[in-house]
């Protein structure tokens, strides 16, 4: 059977289960949260859209999820609504507990799974999960929330004319979020460099207003694609994705490209970038690795 446990039912892991419902690659998807009475309501709220949903979603007990056993990918999407944030700052004890719990949980009752991390900031609690012991560090995956990617995916589709789908771009973590590498995005399969006179103001940020907005309704871009990921998980695909993974021969995870299979983090593909963007990702890299010795 090929299962999916979902650990935190709010805003963006009600969306997961919903994407992964109506994904023919999943067979059954386990919901579990803190709060019994939202993972019923959930549940139930599902349930009775189980013609088209075909009946896929149930529930297990936040203190004994022993049916999450049979999962094949666990994501970890506890207390996410609070956290989104571009910045990578040091979890609450509360939150570190919280996460230390679920590593357990995880551990006893499904240590053979992929566990997907979209609790924020992602690279420091994937450290936590993995350091629980329970799993190697490449089955421990963290997933970005996408907020710059977006915005600048739109930018340069509203600029080219074509539509969000023909366009491939790669993006660098920095400290304040993500910068855009120009000279590795391309239109329509053509680069964008050459489809605009001022190739620069594609990379230009959004306001703090409009990340402000963004911040608050961002849910379906992450719950789409970290739904998309764990089906090919799943079915045992081999894809290439931006995502937080553990360093070579560290703790330190991180955001980089990374080459995912059935059994989690196979490979990384280092991108070619400026002198600036180096700097600026090795700025975030630092950062979170002295965060991650503190913890």
């Amino acid at each position: 059977m090929k299962q999916v446990s979902i650990f935190g039912v709010g805003s963006i892991g009600a969306r997961v289960a919903y994407f992964l419902a109506r994904n023919r690659d999943v067979a059954r998807i386990r919901l579990v949260d803190i709060d019994p009475d939202r993972s019923r309501a959930t549940l139930v709220d599902f349930l009775q859209s189980n013609v088209a949903l075909q009946s896929k979603i149930a529930f297990s007990s936040y203190e004994e999820p022993k049916e999450i056993a049979q999962s094949d990918v666990v994501i970890v999407a506890a207390g996410v609504e609070g956290s989104i944030s571009p910045n990578v700052s040091m979890p609450s004890e509360r939150d570190r507990q919280t996460m230390e719990e679920i590593a357990a949980q995880i551990g006893h009752f499904a240590p053979q799974a992929v566990v997907a991390v979209l609790s924020q900031p992602a690279e420091l609690f994937c450290s936590i999960i993995a350091r629980s012991g329970y799993f190697a560090r490449s089955k421990v995956i963290g997933f970005p929330l996408l907020i710059y990617r977006e915005w600048f995916r739109n930018q340069i589709a509203r600029t080219v004319g074509l539509s969000n789908e023909d366009i491939r771009i790669t993006t660098v973590r920095t400290l304040r979020g993500e910068e855009l590498a120009l000279d590795q995005c391309a239109a329509g399969g053509i680069p964008v460099t050459r489809l605009t006179t001022d190739p620069a103001r594609l990379a230009t940020l959004p306001t703090p207003e409009v990340m402000d907005r963004r911040l608050k309704y961002h849910h379906y871009a992450p719950a789409a694609v970290i739904s998309e990921v764990t089906a090919e998980i799943v079915s045992k695909r081999r894809q290439v994705i931006t995502a937080i993974s553990a360093a070579p021969d560290t703790e330190v995870f991180y955001e980089q490209k990374s080459i995912i299979g059935p059994n989690g983090v196979e490979g990384i593909v280092e991108p070619t970038l400026t002198e600036s963007q180096r700097k600026a990702h090795q700025d975030y890299r630092t950062r979170v690795a002295e965060l991650t010795g503190r913890l």
